[in-house]
């Protein structure tokens, strides 16, 4: 369900790069993901490419750039950035530490040549 919402989004600021009409040259999309976002970059990519190829852009590349969070350990006091699953802190190997989230996705740059 996210992976539809997500392709949509970036498919409607293609079409807003392009003036809503496929465009003839290479188009690369830069977004970034959370590891939190319930979406696996892979059936992002798949759903994207059929919405874009139902709309006649056929030529867009999708770059899918994990994002990385703060961790802050309660036992240690550290902080730590991460980019997957974490289950301990890589300081003490505490288990009592609290996760700084951001936005779950979001749409870098888009790219008409």
């Amino acid at each position: 369900m996210h992976d539809l919402r997500y392709a949509s989004q970036i498919l409607a600021a293609v079409k807003m790069k392009t003036a809503a009409g496929s465009a003839a040259g290479p188009i690369t999309v830069n977004v970034r993901l959370s590891p939190f976002s319930h979406v696996r970059p892979e059936g992002l990519e798949e759903t994207f490419r059929l919405l874009a190829e139902n709309e006649g852009y056929r030529n867009v590349k999708l770059n899918i750039n994990i994002l990385e969070f703060n961790m802050h350990c309660r036992m240690c006091g550290r902080d730590s950035r991460h980019g997957g699953a974490v289950f301990a802190c890589p300081h003490c190997k505490g288990q009592d530490f609290d996760i700084e989230k951001g936005d779950e996705f979001y749409i870098d740059k888009v790219e008409v040549r």
